[in-house]
């Protein structure tokens, strides 16, 4: 869908190859979708974009006046749960169906579940993401990141810098640098003010944090009733996050839920633009190769097959720009791999890659590998809620330790 908007967005003249490729970048960067990016960087107003969208989708794009006081009835067909999960807002009822508006309305399984859901026929429309967040919080009460609270200013406003070649630009993050795993487990990236918003939880966050420290028992229990050799299910894989107390723990915990699905995984750190290995299974690296293997995450060639898209799944592409990578992590290349971008509010943190070995395929489904690293991103926060909160627990001494520390 992403590469479709761009061809048909050049393919109109209403966007030049560099500025596909800066947004393309921007999307590897921040995360979201492509049409954020086109947005964020001036490239295109919203109206633009939603007449495209219909045109690659096939369904009618809902323009900003259908969000504007949409029925309390209307509003009560969809719970906060399932528009939570669906990122979709209900436009208006018509005899037994209901009229949404979503980000991906050519997803027929997301479809027949909401149909489900809901007790009613779908008629799908499409909206850009930035909208439909933006009603979420007005409907929903569900809270926005920064970025698309910024972006607010944008919507149907059209700037059309002239294009620059990708190495000039600056990409416009606000007042944030881009974001390490490190800097995203330490305290000084949560701040006390807007908290709530940047989580996004919807509750305080020591109210979560709590919820996070009473499962840990359930965990436990579900961990030791799967039979041996049987595959992590996702409910599983949730329950060895929550119970999480630091990022490796996170990453084994990825890690164990690919045992029988791949041959090998990898997770890499991004610090910047510059990804490194960070925990793997499978691959046997020698410890000169962990420490000192990195990669330019913005021009490696692996790292930009996700580009357009939230992972990549498919065969290895036969380039030696490709193949490269492999060489220097010193193994064979694979025959099929899936590589997933990791963000965390809006900041590419880290990145996770499966793959079948050098001849055999990937056993588990593409969806269940994707929604692993979704639920990881949102780990990442929990585990800095629960840092934070004990810490908070902790009183702090005049000269900085905290009391019952022996240092």
């Amino acid at each position: 869908m992403a590469m479709r908007l761009g061809e048909i967005l050049m393919e109109q003249g209403l966007l030049t190859e560099q500025q596909l490729e800066m947004a393309l970048t921007s999307q590897l960067l921040c995360g979201g979708h492509l049409g954020t990016s086109l947005i964020e960087l001036g490239f295109l107003d919203e109206g633009t974009l939603g007449t495209i969208l219909s045109k690659a989708s096939g369904v009618p794009y809902a323009r900003p006046e259908l969000f504007e006081n949409i029925a309390v009835p209307t509003i009560n067909t969809v719970s906060r749960k399932v528009a939570k999960a669906y990122e979709v807002v209900p436009l208006k009822l018509t005899d037994n169906a209901v009229h949404l508006a979503l980000v991906d309305p050519k997803n027929l399984q997301s479809l027949d579940e909401l149909s489900f859901a809901i007790g009613r026929r779908v008629i799908p429309w499409i909206a850009p993401e930035v909208r439909i967040f933006q009603a979420l919080e007005r409907y929903y009460g569900l809270k926005r990141r920064a970025r698309y609270v910024a972006l607010d200013s944008r919507l149907n406003k059209t700037v059309r810098p002239s294009p620059r070649r990708p190495a000039e630009v600056s990409y416009d993050l606000g007042d944030a640098e881009p974001v390490s795993m490190d800097e995203a487990l330490s305290n000084g990236y949560f701040s006390e003010e807007g908290q709530d918003a940047s989580y996004g939880f919807g509750r305080p966050w020591r109210e979560i944090a709590e919820e996070l420290e009473s499962r840990e028992s359930a965990a436990l229990a579900m961990k030791s009733s799967r039979p041996a050799g049987s595959l992590m299910s996702i409910p599983e894989l949730a329950e060895r996050y929550c119970q999480a107390g630091s990022r490796d723990d996170l990453a084994w915990a990825a890690l164990d839920f690919g045992a029988g699905r791949a041959e090998r995984m990898l997770l890499m750190f991004v610090r910047g633009n510059c990804a490194s290995v960070w925990q793997e299974r499978g691959f046997s690296l020698p410890d000169g190769t962990r420490r000192n293997a990195t990669f330019e995450v913005t021009s490696e060639a692996l790292f930009r097959l996700p580009m357009g898209n939230d992972h990549y799944h498919g065969a290895l592409p036969p380039s030696d720009e490709c193949r490269s990578f492999y060489r220097t992590l010193g193994v064979d290349a694979p025959a099929e791999l899936l590589l997933a971008p990791i963000h965390v509010n809006d900041h590419l943190v880290a990145a996770a890659l499966a793959d079948g070995g050098t001849q055999g395929r990937i056993h588990g489904e593409a969806d269940e590998f994707v929604k692993a690293f979704r639920l990881f991103s949102t780990a990442v926060l929990m585990v800095a809620l629960r840092k934070q909160l004990r810490d908070n627990a902790c009183p702090v001494t005049r000269a900085g330790v905290p009391s019952g520390d022996s240092r």
